[in-house]
């Protein structure tokens, strides 16, 4: 049976489901006592992929980008990290039962060396990014896996020479598109595939040369869903003036406005999947309240899942994951991990932080190929598996409470404040965003940016309107964005124009951005719905009730699946 409780963070009531109880008791862990918003947030707040630091490897001296600010805590390159030189081992502590557990894994987080970013297999000329996986030519591209020359994008897989996207798949020669996939030459596509040069699509699949269009299927030169000649087309095309940003920006407007007032949209975008609840969802069975996650079975409350088997409450996973619970990062062939923080071929760890090819470690941080180790201590099988009940009915009895009064047993991932991220620097920031004051009240990390130093060359209010005016010229001078440190946006205040940024943007015939990456990106997020679910029904009248990332105060027409097959398919 179902049984509610009281979140301890936003004092609200949650259910735990019958389900959930099964799975709590599969792994013998505890059943939570934060809700699965608060949850994910919580581990949001370690998911920092964007904010870079320019800053010494602790070991090499050479100059890195890292996700660490100079907080204290060693930071090494890749090689460093991965080399001879140093053992995590040496870090070890003895286990104090006279204080918290909690307490003492974090002091050891806190000394151990940290890899300086998520990065891994090969990264070619790629310096410039954050969780990633075999990419080549990438800059300020985040969370990016096999993909070559991407620019300013995040959530992108499979994709080259695209710049300006999220959440997209197979990508080629595109720009400005969210949530989409293989297709060519497209630009400002949201929730479309299979397209080829065409231009503000929502929600449009196996079209061609198609511009400002909704709910097509296997159209060809379609403007505002109407039909025209390959000739009349093109005059027509004209006439929008693309190539300039006040023409460009006007046709956004009229994007924007026909997906929120014409558009049909599908209560959840949900492909090739069974019994599935959520949102971006694609080809996935068993899934429940999850966003954007792929190729995963029995998985509930998580987001960003490239693969995963009977999982809960993870974030940022990757492939062959199984019996994970509140994981962070826990990447690739990981099995049965618990409240663990960025682990790459790892069993059977918990509370762990940065382990890669290990199992059964208790506590630990930096380790590589270990076993059978509490605090980065190394003991016996025997010591350990007679150590571990001990240790977690001490955290159940002298558990970690935090200056909000909120209490940490064994069961729940890392408290808020152990993050050494501020709020404003994660993904939590992106998907719940809240200002200084109130992250302060509530009693999580905020990191205050230092004043950049910079002068200001060119505004962008003064920027030439067409690229057909643009020079090179332009390449190297400092613009300044309009928002001006816009500390919800992460804005920059400046930007320059990238040597293949131009290239890319005359062959394309689109005009020079107006904006830093940070604020587009914040733009590009506002075309997502929140990862909440609201219970409403069909637009279309039809009686059908369904979960849905729509609130049922939204204006847009949304509805059930099989209105939406009669209507647009």
């Amino acid at each position: 049976m179902d049984t509610n409780a009281l979140c301890q963070n936003c004092k609200k009531d949650f259910s735990i489901l019958e389900r959930d109880k099964d799975f709590y008791s599969k792994i013998k862990v505890p059943a939570p006592t934060f809700c699965p918003e608060c949850r994910m947030i919580r581990r949001m707040l370690w998911r920092n992929v964007r904010s870079l630091f320019q800053r010494e490897c602790g070991l090499c001296k050479k100059n890195i980008i890292a996700m660490y600010k100079d907080d204290g805590c060693p930071t090494y390159c890749t090689s460093c990290f991965n080399g001879d030189a140093w053992d995590a081992k040496e870090y070890a502590l003895d286990i104090d039962f006279s204080k918290s557990f909690l307490i003492q894994v974090k002091e050891l987080i806190n000394t151990v060396p940290r890899h300086y970013k998520y990065s891994s297999g090969n990264l070619i000329n790629s310096e410039y990014t954050n969780y990633t996986i075999d990419n080549k030519d990438n800059y300020l591209a985040y969370s990016t896996i096999r993909n070559e020359a991407v620019f300013y994008s995040e959530y992108i897989e499979d994709s080259k020479s695209s710049f300006d996207c999220w959440n997209v798949q197979k990508m080629d020669s595109c720009s400005y598109c969210v949530d989409s996939s293989t297709s060519y030459n497209s630009h400002f596509l949201v929730e479309s595939h299979n397209c080829l040069d065409s231009y503000f699509l929502y929600d449009c699949t196996n079209c061609s040369h198609c511009f400002l269009s909704w709910n097509q299927r296997n159209q060809r030169y379609m403007i505002l869903n109407q039909k025209y000649s390959e000739e009349e087309y093109f005059e027509k095309i004209k006439e929008f003036k693309i190539d300039t940003y006040s023409g460009l920006e006007k046709a956004k407007a009229i994007f924007l406005d026909k997906i929120k007032t014409e558009a049909i949209h599908r209560f959840s975008q949900i492909l090739q999947s069974q019994n599935a609840v959520g949102d971006q969802i694609i080809q996935c069975k068993d899934v429940y309240n999850v966003f954007d996650i792929q190729t995963s079975e029995n998985v509930s409350y998580g987001n960003r899942i490239l693969g995963a088997k009977d999982s809960m409450d993870i974030t940022g996973t990757g492939f062959n994951v199984e019996l994970a619970y509140e994981t962070m990062s826990g990447s690739i062939n990981g099995s049965n991990n618990h409240f663990v923080y960025y682990s790459l071929n790892c069993q059977n760890c918990e509370y762990t932080f940065g382990l890669k090819n290990c199992h059964d470690c208790f506590g630990c941080s930096g380790l590589r190929d270990a076993s059978y180790c509490i605090l980065n201590k190394q003991y016996t099988k025997e010591e350990y598996l007679n150590l571990l009940p001990k240790i977690k009915e001490h955290m159940m009895n002298m558990p970690y409470i935090d200056s909000k009064e909120r209490v940490f047993r064994y069961g729940e991932y890392f408290p808020y404040d152990f993050s050494p991220f501020g709020y404003n620097e994660t993904n939590a920031h992106y998907f719940f965003p809240i200002k200084r004051d109130e992250a302060l009240c509530k009693g999580y990390n905020y990191f205050d940016r230092p004043k950049r130093n910079y002068e200001v060359e060119i505004a962008s209010s003064s920027l030439s309107e067409s690229i057909l005016e643009i020079s090179d010229d332009i390449l190297g001078k400092t613009i300044g964005c309009p928002n001006k440190e816009d500390h919800m946006l992460e804005c920059t205040g400046a930007y320059k124009i990238h040597s293949d940024e131009l290239l890319f943007l005359k062959q394309k015939g689109l005009p020079l951005p107006r904006y830093c990456p940070n604020c587009r990106h914040y733009e590009r997020l506002s075309y997502k719905n929140p990862m909440r679910l609201f219970k409403r029904k069909c637009s279309n009248n039809c009686g059908t009730e369904f979960e849905s990332t729509y609130s049922s105060d939204r204006v847009e027409k949304v509805y059930c699946d099989s209105c939406y097959k009669q209507a647009v398919l």
